[in-house]
């Protein structure tokens, strides 16, 4: 029997998203380090029903499991949770890591935690987002009293970070900001860049994410010479949006995934990633704008003004203001952009998954 401090559970590759990818490049950065963690992850995340868009599976790695990890929960059989605390016990774990982003896991969280804690074994939680997106009433509080169970904590945003040591001024928080995705393939370069400025709004799609927002910008810019690139599953009807924008010449819409080959050919064209959230949130996104050394147009909310460094690794704007956005896209160039690329190199050097790592080592001898 092998014997490892601290436990991880949560997706791991194949799964999509930015947890997932999150998880794996964590799962990377304990062994590159040669600390003994045990990796717990899913051997299904989501039912079909409750995943949008073409599953939850990324097609082009399906085969892929990370060396050393268990596949073990069933979201939705709890026989498989019990098993999953068995291994655990099983190998000496002190600190058990758990992720949290959406309220469908409270079932899951909540079950787990009470075994862990029958066994003597702390609970650390990686704190995504606080609450869903847009969540409110029983949503809201079902998060706020998951959250509780844990013993401590890792957030990725101050915001997080001040409401987590509010509310539970008792328990261990630690924050750092996600670090670049550094995973993802070179580009090959398959798409030339046009106009004078290149704008790429990539990820999920989904409200709080200000797409609106933006395409109502580049509608006040008017400016032939500004292209924008939408990619990525949009979480609800995307017919009209599709339709009005079918023959625009400057917005190009991808509602679908797409795999990490295609994805670097977008970011390695971009000149500016644009986040324009109207909710705060961290975003995955931004780290894999800076994996590409590719600067950060933003709102000024919650995470993102953590990440995105205003003058140096890109530029934030108020949230919900179209004019405002379209005000920082007029005077941004490609010049700039290359002068920015420099500070995302530096924010990079000192933002590194050892840091993460650390904080968890952190929390496992609080």
């Amino acid at each position: 029997m092998t014997t490892s401090r601290i436990a991880v559970v949560g997706p791991l590759l194949p799964y999509r998203g930015g947890i997932s990818q999150y998880n794996t490049l964590l799962a990377r950065a304990f062994a590159e380090q040669g600390e003994d963690v045990l990796f717990v992850s899913y051997a299904r995340q989501y039912p079909q029903w409750l995943y949008p868009g073409d599953g939850d599976i990324d097609r082009s790695v399906a085969d892929q499991r990370e060396p050393g990890a268990l596949y073990i929960v069933d979201s939705i059989n709890p026989l498989t949770w019990r098993k999953a605390v068995k291994e655990i016990e099983r190998n000496g774990v002190r600190l058990a890591v758990l992720h949290w982003w959406t309220w469908f896991w409270a079932p899951y969280i909540i079950s787990t935690r009470w075994m862990l804690k029958r066994r003597g074994i702390r609970v650390a939680m990686i704190c995504h987002n606080l609450a869903d997106h847009d969540a409110k009433g029983i949503k809201a509080a079902i998060s706020r009293y998951v959250i509780g169970l844990g013993d401590c904590y890792l957030v990725h945003s101050r915001e997080h970070a001040e409401a987590l040591a509010a509310a539970h001024p008792d328990k261990p928080v630690e924050m750092h900001p996600i670090p670049a995705y550094g995973h993802y393939p070179e580009a090959k370069g398959t798409l030339p860049k046009r106009g004078r400025i290149e704008l790429l709004f990539f990820g999920f799609i989904r409200p709080y994410k200000g797409l609106d927002k933006l395409l109502e910008a580049v509608k006040l810019l008017d400016d032939p010479e500004v292209f924008l690139t939408v990619v990525g599953e949009h979480w609800g009807d995307s017919s009209e949006l599709a339709k009005e924008y079918a023959d625009h010449p400057n917005v190009s819409l991808r509602f679908e995934y797409v795999n990490d080959a295609e994805a670097a050919e977008y970011f390695a064209r971009a000149d500016y990633v644009v986040l324009p959230y109207v909710g705060s949130t961290p975003s995955a996104v931004v780290a894999l704008a800076y994996n590409y050394d590719v600067p950060v147009i933003a709102s000024r909310v919650g995470g993102l003004e953590d990440v995105v460094i205003d003058g140096e690794t890109g530029h934030l704007v108020a949230p919900g203001d179209p004019a405002a956005l379209a005000d920082v896209i007029r005077s941004a160039s490609r010049d700039d952009a290359h002068d920015l690329s420099a500070g995302v190199e530096k924010y990079k050097s000192t933002h590194g998954w050892d840091a993460i790592v650390g904080r968890l080592q952190t929390l496992a001898d609080s």
